[in-house]
């Protein structure tokens, strides 16, 4: 990933920079395989930035679409729909995958930022009631497990209660008249299908199809603690400080990449003094404590692994 990132800075985002003024806002339609890399995480070497390294998101806000028809949809799709309403989706159960630790910390801090809200938990989260709830809500919230089938890519989706998926094929049967966003934090919730990558079958795509006017979703396997940590920053900036949610993310990604550890633990005990965190948080908070007391001043998540996965597909 590192090597690939630096690569596409030296044969295609130096020449985007040396012909777009910075601060640009910028949609790629990704061909081929550069669908399946973070554009926006290609760098250079600069040892007067914190992490040594200038990344394509400090000069240029990068968005992506399948294909210039879905994105001008998206954009009539923005105009109309609202963000006065969510639907969480938080840690199905049972399934045939791991525990997630961070997931009820996610929840709760999305909520918080909402009046109107539904969560489905564990055994409520079942594919038929998520299915029945998300035309309801402008807002949905995948805090789970995903899969990305590559060689049948209608057949990823989301793991919910009792292993049942909720599936591309499911989402594309669906009709979203309020949807304005959607929030898939699961692994591999943005790769496209690697035999037909022109045409962009994946679960962004289905769900822009499906009327959605925005996505975040990921490429590749995420993990949990750096997760939290950019899901509860980008709501912070997006519902608390009302920036535009593609630039909510990039500030996000910028402030997992760039804060220390100690940054981090004090940013977390902010939160948990305004009691939007709870007590069973805890199971989330130590990890980051024990960091932090180790090495307080470094940026451990500092590499693109832990905070690029996510891209803004869409609106």
């Amino acid at each position: 990933l590192d090597n690939t990132l630096h690569w596409l800075w030296v044969v295609g985002v130096d020449h985007i920079l040396n012909t777009v003024s910075p601060n640009k806002e910028l949609v790629l339609i990704a061909g081929g395989a550069l669908g399946l890399f973070p554009v926006h995480a290609a760098w250079r070497e600069n040892t007067s930035t914190p992490t040594g390294r200038d990344y394509a998101l400090d000069f240029i806000t990068f968005t992506y679409a399948p294909s210039a028809c879905a994105l001008l949809a998206a954009k009539k799709k923005s105009k109309l729909a609202s963000s006065d309403g969510l639907l969480a989706i938080q840690e199905p159960q049972p399934v045939d995958g791991s525990r997630l630790p961070s997931s009820a910390s996610e929840i709760r801090i999305a909520v918080s930022t909402f009046q109107r809200h539904r969560v489905l938990r564990h055994e409520a989260a079942t594919r038929d009631a998520v299915m029945a709830l998300m035309p309801e809500y402008p807002i949905v919230h995948f805090s789970c497990h995903a899969r990305a089938d590559i060689d049948q890519p209608l057949s990823s989706g989301f793991l919910m209660a009792n292993s049942e998926v909720l599936t591309l094929r499911d989402l594309l049967h669906l009709r979203l008249p309020l949807a304005r966003l959607a929030l898939l934090s699961a692994c591999e919730t943005g790769i496209p299908d690697v035999e037909l990558p022109d045409e962009v079958i994946s679960l962004p795509a289905g769900l822009l199809q499906a009327g959605v006017a925005g996505v975040v979703a990921s490429l590749w396997s995420v993990a949990d603690i750096s997760t939290m940590l950019l899901m509860t920053r980008f709501y912070e900036l997006w519902r608390g400080k009302n920036h535009r949610p593609y630039e909510a993310l990039r500030q996000a990604q910028k402030w997992v990449r760039d804060t220390t550890n100690e940054d981090k633990v004090r940013y977390l005990r902010t939160l948990m003094s305004d009691q939007i965190m709870e007590g069973a948080d805890q199971q989330f908070f130590q990890p980051l404590e024990r960091l932090n007391e180790r090495s307080g001043n470094k940026c451990d998540f500092a590499h693109p692994h832990h905070w690029s996965a996510f891209q803004y597909v869409g609106i």
